[in-house]
């Protein structure tokens, strides 16, 4: 379905969140696992040394059962968001214990500048941004919820890669961009990858 302009932006994002609300915990639990199983196929992920995850939140694809695979394979980095003030910034963590309730309740790690995510590491390391959001599309258009902090965050960190994870049910024929917005490099869904 096409969605027109003089769409308020955030019926938009509420029509496609009713849309994921509705899927049951087992529908979003089966669904999250299959677009794990995509996104490790991927090469941008298989040849990630560090992985900036998000921590899931209410209804969004599942993260914490792929954080645990990762913490636990070794091998690579992995990374957390935590919110302060109007931005993002992800700390290294070694176990999901580190995380606490952050904003809005999302489980975040501490605020500890050692274990940063800095440009020095952006440069370093190949590292992976997984991206959560509300709508996307076909384009690769992504419409987070609202505060625009990953759209910050990566127009800082413009040498990440980006990978959104979303359910079939959150893409739409074509959502409004604005300049500022950042379309991920691929969306993975459980029927695969849009590039």
């Amino acid at each position: 379905m096409e969605v027109r302009g003089h769409i308020s932006k955030q019926s938009i994002r509420n029509r496609y969140l009713g849309m994921r609300n509705n899927l049951s915990y087992g529908e979003r639990l089966a669904k999250s696992q299959r677009i794990w199983e995509f996104l490790k196929k991927e090469p941008v992920f298989e040849s990630a040394e560090a992985v900036l995850v998000y921590m899931d939140y209410r209804s969004e694809v599942m993260t914490t059962g792929l954080v645990e695979e990762l913490l636990a394979k070794g091998g690579r980095r992995i990374f957390a968001p935590r919110v302060l003030g109007m931005n993002i910034s992800f700390y290294e963590i070694g176990s999901l214990e580190e995380l606490g309730p952050g904003y809005q309740d999302i489980r975040e790690p501490a605020q500890d500048e050692r274990k940063m995510f800095t440009h020095k590491l952006a440069k370093d390391l190949k590292s992976l941004v997984l991206i959560p959001g509300a709508v996307f599309d076909r384009q690769r258009g992504r419409m987070g919820y609202g505060k625009g902090f990953y759209d910050r965050f990566l127009a800082e960190y413009i040498e990440l890669s980006g990978a959104a994870l979303a359910f079939e049910c959150q893409v739409a024929k074509k959502i409004p961009m604005e300049e500022h917005d950042i379309r991920p490099d691929i969306i993975v869904t459980e029927t695969g990858v849009i590039r």
